[in-house]
């Protein structure tokens, strides 16, 4: 397929391979370095949603890290990719400086396709969300929310979180004019994600493709052989 590229992305100059730098944050004078301590040390706030399994666990800091503030719906209409060092997302849209050495195969995956009216296949989607199936697969038990739906645009994102430790993921998905749907679903922290994505990926896409006009692709160890390696179970 063909691959589609979300905009507003700083492309290097040279060619060259962008760097994964972390972002360091220099303190201020008049900042105490007791608050700055407690604040990375203290216990984040829970934020189990109301769907979650209805099952007692030991208790744990919820760490749901921070939201990216780039999610979203590009200029022309993608979402924006992954970052291709990391096997925890899976995106239908590349990242501009990730086509010089086809660096999104690491993560791009095939968009789904429908044949029937944008508003009906937009309804089928959220249908699919809201029918979702907390717990699946052993992921997702710390359930989910919808935290935004404009049909008008043809964009849903939604939230989900792990039992345990309250990890958040970010999934969207964008239906577009032309027939197709572009989704991302990525974790917000660590490296690995222990195939929660493709399990999630895969779930929307098997649900989909059991209704009428709907032609959709999965992800396996055949299309994406490195994220599958390095997630082995």
């Amino acid at each position: 397929g063909a691959i589609v590229v979300s905009g507003s992305h700083r492309l290097l100059s040279g060619g060259s391979q962008r760097s994964r730098r972390a972002i360091v944050t220099q303190l201020g004078p008049g900042i105490a370095l007791s608050t700055c301590i407690k604040s990375l040390t203290s216990p984040s706030t829970s934020y189990s949603f109301e769907n979650r399994l209805p099952v007692k666990i030991e208790p744990y800091p919820k760490t749901p890290g921070p939201q990216p503030k780039d999610l979203g719906l590009r200029p022309d209409g993608s979402l924006k990719g992954c970052d291709f060092v990391k096997p925890n997302c899976f995106s239908t849209s590349a990242n501009p400086d990730d086509i010089e050495g086809e660096l999104y195969k690491s993560y791009l995956a095939q968009p789904f396709k429908y044949s029937k009216a944008r508003n009906e296949a937009f309804q089928d989607v959220l249908n699919v969300i809201k029918g979702y199936e907390v717990g699946h697969d052993n992921i997702d038990g710390g359930g989910f929310k919808i935290v935004k739906q404009d049909e008008k645009n043809g964009y849903i994102y939604v939230q989900f979180e792990s039992l345990k430790k309250g990890y958040i993921d970010d999934f969207e998905v964008s239906v577009n004019l032309d027939g197709t749907v572009g989704l991302r679903t990525a974790s917000r922290l660590g490296f690995l994600d222990l195939r929660v994505n493709a399990k999630r990926f895969n779930y929307i896409a098997s649900k989909l493709g059991d209704l009428p006009g709907w032609n959709t692709v999965s992800v396996s160890a055949k299309t994406h052989p490195q994220y599958f390696q390095m997630n082995r179970m």
